[in-house]
């Protein structure tokens, strides 16, 4: 007998964030049926906004409790390759590209691994997906 296959997710920062702020996603998340692993690269950006303890603990918690998945080599070579084409398809200027830089090697490490990704950022994660696809989930 084969042991059912468990799809794995990675919730993207806007996830989170607008959990943490306001329970928007809470019963998504209590209905989810994935096994949740987190993006390194989604701790760096959660981490990055902390301004009060109960973030911080927050952050921490993701970090203790979840399996962590970070960009590999070639993640990050991918990635710049990645961000360039973006850049030349839709005219980002250095700014808009380096915040970007972090959704696709979201995006790259979620696919490098099988994972669904789950964000509310539909308009940058499209993009990317135009150009190398992954699964992912939008809420809104």
């Amino acid at each position: 007998m084969t042991s059912p296959v468990v799809n794995q997710a990675i919730l993207d920062t806007s996830i989170y964030i607008d959990n943490f702020r306001s329970g928007k996603y809470q019963n998504e998340l209590l209905d989810l049926k994935f096994v949740v692993r987190a993006s390194a690269v989604v701790l760096a950006e959660l981490g990055r906004g902390v301004v009060s303890k109960p973030s911080r603990e927050f952050v921490e918690s993701l970090a203790k409790n979840l399996q962590i998945v970070a960009p590999e080599e070639s993640d990050w070579l991918a990635s710049g390759e990645l961000a360039a084409q973006l850049a030349r398809r839709h005219g980002f200027d250095i700014n808009k590209l380096r915040a970007l830089h972090f959704d696709v090697l979201i995006a790259l490490t979620a696919r490098r691994i099988g994972a669904y990704l789950i964000t509310s950022n539909r308009n940058e994660f499209e993009k990317i997906r135009a150009i190398k696809p992954f699964k992912v989930i939008y809420w809104t």
